[in-house]
């Protein structure tokens, strides 16, 4: 595995949980399953990690924004994560979470084809959050992810996979496996989120 360029400072804030959720092809059917089934006590801040074109990105923050009973909002630059909201990070740009836990957008070159990366993420959000980050990969027709979960392994973050043979596209659960020793969970598409839970 190649080394991490995140270098580890003392005085960090306090992390809180987070629950980071990466599809991609076929991912919104599962997305929209798993968030349905959040209480109105959400203990956790989630951020969504989807690869989408950019015209889509308003319309899925108004659509979920109807369906949900918690805030959903989309990540700008410098957004500090809360409890009890989604954040749906934009298309077009990689989400990275920064030392004070705010999350920055950045224009950076595409990783597998992709700009939001879940690897781009993973490595970030797990240097900051490690044990408190809760990472859920589903469907996908690329190998995103899978490098982005050896950090998250290493930093002893829970990584939760949807079944392969459920997803829509089995590339990206499949990676993952194949990418690290051990996950925490491989469950169906309605155990992803009582999954995820007992984390937070």
């Amino acid at each position: 595995m190649a080394s991490s360029k995140y270098i580890e400072k003392k005085g960090s804030p306090e992390p809180i949980k987070v629950v980071l959720f990466c599809g991609s092809s076929g991912a919104i059917d599962v997305l929209e399953s798993f968030l349905l089934q959040i209480k109105q006590d959400l203990k956790a801040a989630i951020v969504v990690l989807l690869h989408r074109k950019t015209g889509s990105q308003d319309y899925l923050a108004k659509y979920l924004g109807k369906k949900l009973s918690i805030k959903v909002q989309t990540v700008e630059h410098g957004t500090s994560l809360k409890k009890g909201i989604v954040y749906l990070a934009p298309a077009g740009y990689h989400c990275i979470m920064e030392k004070n836990m705010t999350l920055s957008l950045d224009l950076s070159e595409k990783v597998m084809f992709s700009r939001p990366s879940a690897d781009v993420s993973l490595e970030s959000f797990s240097f900051n959050l490690k044990e408190q980050l809760i990472v859920i990969i589903v469907s996908g027709a690329n190998a995103d992810g899978a490098n982005g979960a050896k950090w998250v392994a290493k930093r002893n973050g829970k990584l939760i996979v949807q079944a392969p043979e459920e997803a829509f596209a089995k590339t990206m659960p499949s990676a993952v496996l194949e990418a690290v020793d051990r996950v925490d969970h491989i469950v169906s598409t309605n155990e992803l989120y009582n999954t995820a839970a007992k984390y937070f």
